[in-house]
C-alpha cells in the first residue's frame, strides 16, 4: 500500500519567505524534475494533484508539498522511488533549471491562456498583484517583530541551560534508540517544515508524523530554548550513526536549530510541544525541559511569559494579513481562470503524466 506524507518546503518567517525548494532534487544525480511556470489560477496545483493520484494508484509513496500561503494548494510533489518531482517554480519560491532539457523538464501553463483576455485585464491584474504583495509585506513585518522578541526570549533562556547535561542525555538516548550500524556511512539530512504560519493560523501536519513514526516523544519546553538543542543534538548523532533524519525547522527560526526530528527507520519522532501547534498526537513519553535548566531561570519567568504573549499576538496579526493576501490572490486567480483553456491543459496533463510514469518506472532510484 502506498504511503502519502505532507510537508512544507517554504515558510513565512521573520526573515521573509524561507525556501528549501533547492533541496528537492540534486541535478547531478539520477532524478527527473519537472518545473512548472505560469500565473496564479493556471492549473499548476491541479496538475500536480493529478500526478500524485497517478503515483498513488500505481502504489508509489508520494510526498505532497503544500503552500504555506494557501495550505489547500500544492507547491510540489516528490515520488522518491521513481526519482520524479513536479515543482511550482514561480514566486516566491522561484526555481530555475540548472540543466534545462538535459535534467529539468519545463511545463509552461502559460501555453494554455488567451493573452488577449489577460491584456484586457492588465490594469486589474497589476492592481491585485501589488495589493497582494502589500499584505504579504505587512505580514512579514509583523513576523519580523515577533521574531525579534522570540529570539530575545530564547537568548535569555539559553543562558540558563545546562548544556553538558543536554549533551549527555542526547548521547545516552541515541546509544539506546539508534545504536551505530556496523557498516555505516553517515545518514542523510533532510530539511522540512511540518508546521507553517498560514492564512488559517499555525498549521501542524500531524499525519506526516503518524505516517513515519510509531513512537512519539514530546518535549515540553516553556522557554522554547532547550527543545531545539535536544532535537538538534539527537539528530546530529543519529545521522553520524547512519540513520536518515528529517530535521523539521521552526518557521520562526528557519536558520536555527530544528524544532522536531523524525527518524523513519527507527519509527521515532521527537516533537516540541507548544500550545500554538495544536498537536493532536498522543505522545508515548514526555521530556520535561525544566530538568535541563538552572533554577535561576525562574526569576525571569514573568518576563519570558510577557515576551511569549506579545510574540503570539504579533503572529496573530501576521496571520490576519496573510488572510487578506489570500483573499486578493483568490480574486487574482479568477482573472487568470477566465483566460485559460483548461480542456487543452487537462489533455496535456494526461499526456505528460503518462509519459512521466512510462519513461521512469524502473529508472528512478534518486
Amino acid at each position: 500500500m502506498s504511503r502519502v506524507i505532507s510537508s512544507f518546503m517554504g515558510a513565512n518567517s521573520p526573515i521573509g519567505f524561507c525556501s528549501f525548494f533547492e533541496e528537492i532534487y540534486n541535478p547531478y544525480k539520477n532524478h527527473h524534475p519537472y518545473i512548472i511556470k505560469g500565473g496564479p489560477g493556471t492549473g499548476k496545483s491541479t496538475l500536480m494533484k493529478k500526478v500524485a493520484r497517478k503515483a498513488e494508484e500505481m502504489g508509489y509513496d508520494t510526498e505532497l508539498i503544500f503552500c504555506s500561503s494557501d495550505p489547500e494548494s500544492l507547491d510540489g510533489i516528490i515520488v522518491k522511488e521513481l526519482g520524479i518531482s513536479v515543482i511550482d517554480g514561480t514566486s516566491p519560491h522561484v526555481l530555475e533549471p540548472k540543466f534545462p532539457g538535459a535534467v529539468e523538464n519545463i511545463i509552461n501553463t502559460g501555453d494554455f491562456w488567451d493573452k488577449r483576455k489577460l491584456n484586457e485585464k492588465s490594469d486589474v491584474i497589476r492592481s491585485l498583484t501589488l495589493e497582494n504583495s502589500m499584505h504579504h509585506y505587512r505580514s512579514a513585518r509583523y513576523l519580523s517583530a515577533a521574531g525579534a522578541i522570540n529570539d530575545e526570549n530564547i537568548r535569555l533562556a539559553s543562558s540558563f541551560i545546562k548544556t553538558e547535561k543536554v549533551n549527555s542525555f542526547a548521547v545516552r538516548f541515541v546509544s539506546r534508540e539508534m545504536p551505530a550500524k556496523r557498516k555505516r556511512s553517515p545518514g542523510k539530512r533532510i530539511r522540512r517544515f511540518i508546521s507553517g504560519i498560514t492564512p488559517e493560523g499555525v498549521v501542524f501536519l500531524d499525519e506526516t508524523v503518524r505516517a513515519q513514526a510509531v513512537r512519539i516523544i514530546g518535549i515540553k519546553d516553556n522557554y522554547s530554548a532547550v527543545s531545539p538543542l535536544i532535537c538538534q543534538r539527537i539528530g546530529d548523532l543519529a545521522v553520524k550513526n547512519g540513520y536518515d533524519v528529517v530535521f523539521c525547522q521552526c518557521p520562526m527560526r528557519p536558520k536555527g536549530d530544528c524544532e522536531h526530528i523524525i527518524i523513519p527507520e527507527a519509527g521515532l519522532a521527537l516533537l516540541t510541544i507548544k500550545k500554538e501547534h495544536n498537536i493532536s498526537l498522543q505522545c508515548d513519553r514526555l521530556i520535561h525541559c525544566k530538568r535541563f535548566m538552572c533554577e535561576e531561570a525562574g526569576n525571569y519567568s514573568e518576563r519570558l511569559r510577557r515576551g511569549k504573549k506579545l510574540c503570539s499576538h504579533l503572529i496573530g496579526e501576521s496571520v490576519s494579513s496573510l488572510k487578506k493576501a489570500k483573499e486578493i490572490h483568490d480574486r487574482l486567480e479568477k482573472e487568470y481562470i477566465g483566460a485559460m483553456d483548461f480542456q487543452a491543459l487537462n489533455d496535456y496533463t494526461d499526456i505528460i503524466t503518462e509519459e512521466m510514469f512510462n519513461a521512469f518506472v524502473g529508472d528512478g532510484k534518486c
